[in-house]
């Protein structure tokens, strides 16, 4: 049995090896590989990292997706008054039109309207890390990639605030009115707004202090995500909005460009490759194997959707019908994030269908293993992809006579 600095050194250099092998010779996104590995070591495989270890990790996986969604919020590009609303409300219609789709199957499978609408909202939510990880790894720049980032941010915040909303409604406690819960739910996302709040004018105002030395303002934006993170759980509201808010106002504040950001891709790897591992080991391919076909179908209804709102809002993007389809493939990943949200629903309301829950967990394993292909294929598709695009061959010198 290994302890738990071994494991953690197993998790660390496996998933290292994995993520290499599925980019070099399977030319596959490296977060698949971290996420096999994570099966093959985890209740499907292995069984070295049982779930007994990934509860033991919470704190550890907050803190990672903290810093994950801090930099996805960062990441989002900034623009004109003009452009940001047009983006937002393109943003909010493509998630809308995804989670009313979803709504209306799971209503007519027969789970209860609460239940239907809180699972509807974890499948919004398109996953940061993979996103940025497979990004990072495909080089990708340019316009197209800005709007991606800025989408899921966006899916992020509509997928946070719903689960928020609907998560006081789950409660099996019977003494509690439906006005303290919606005062409970609307709490929740004001105390949010005001820990990533804080954090951002935390950091803009002491960047400016400090000046734009990466060692000591790595060590400030760390600080205050651990910080952020700390309080939210001391508030019992969730981690994952406030460092969202966090990064977005940093990014938006910031017209000096005064912050230097933490790039996951490069100083926190260690964080990409723990939690995909740790999110690999978390799933069972069992749910995968009993109820495929009703995760193909949620997927296959969240693309249509997504489409369809991105080709409405086409225009309003500049985007062609060829460029809103990348845009939506590129939304499909889905977020660890719905695992460690599930897993504390779980623990509120524990009569949550079984069946329901294993629908879930088969489509986030399902978009876990084919989500990074699908967005290395939309980066690839907007031509923004630097580090796949074949090296040009000088011709060969002429013969002089």
């Amino acid at each position: 049995m290994l302890n738990s600095v071994q494991l953690f050194g197993l998790v660390l250099l496996g998933g290292l090896a994995a993520g290499e092998l599925s980019r070099r010779v399977l030319s596959l996104p490296r977060t698949t590989g971290y996420v096999v590995f994570g099966l093959l070591t985890g209740q499907s495989g292995l069984n070295w990292i049982t779930p007994l270890h990934v509860d033991s990790a919470q704190l550890f996986i907050d803190l990672a997706l903290g810093l994950i969604l801090f930099e996805l919020g960062y990441l989002v590009p900034r623009t004109g008054a003009r452009d940001g609303l047009n983006r937002l409300l393109a943003g909010i219609g493509i998630a809308l039109a995804s989670g009313l789709l979803m709504f209306a199957v799971f209503v007519f499978w027969g789970f209860g309207t609460r239940a239907a609408i809180f699972v509807s909202a974890l499948c919004l939510a398109t996953s940061p890390a993979i996103t940025i990880a497979t990004c990072s790894d495909v080089g990708a720049k340019g316009e197209r990639t800005g709007l991606l980032y800025t989408m899921v941010a966006i899916n992020g915040g509509v997928a946070f605030t719903a689960v928020a909303l609907m998560a006081p409604f789950l409660t099996d406690t019977a003494t509690l009115g439906e006005t303290t819960r919606l005062a409970d739910a609307l709490g929740s996302i004001g105390a949010s707004l005001l820990i990533g709040g804080v954090c951002a004018a935390l950091v803009l105002v002491a960047a400016g202090r400090l000046g734009r030395h990466v060692e000591h303002q790595h060590l400030l934006i760390l600080g205050c995500i651990v910080l952020g993170v700390g309080t939210a759980i001391h508030l019992e509201v969730s981690v994952f909005l406030p460092m969202l808010i966090f990064g977005i106002l940093v990014q938006t504040c910031d017209r000096k460009q005064k912050v230097v950001a933490i790039r996951i891709a490069s100083d926190a790897r260690v964080f990409m490759v723990v939690t995909f591992v740790l999110a690999g080991a978390a799933l069972d391919v069992v749910h995968l194997q009993q109820f495929w076909p009703e995760a193909l179908l949620i997927v296959l209804i969240r693309l249509t959707g997504q489409f369809l709102a991105a080709r409405l809002a086409g225009r309003r993007l500049g985007l062609s019908q060829r460029e809103s389809l990348l845009l939506s493939i590129g939304l499909q990943p889905m977020s660890s994030v719905a695992l460690v949200l599930l897993v504390n629903t779980q623990m509120l309301y524990s009569g949550m269908p079984p069946m329901l829950v294993g629908i879930l967990m088969a489509t986030i394993l399902l978009m876990q293993l084919f989500g990074p292909l699908a967005t290395q294929t939309a980066i690839k598709g907007f031509g923004e992809a630097t580090r796949l695009v074949p090296k040009r061959l000088d011709p060969p010198a002429t013969p002089s006579p």
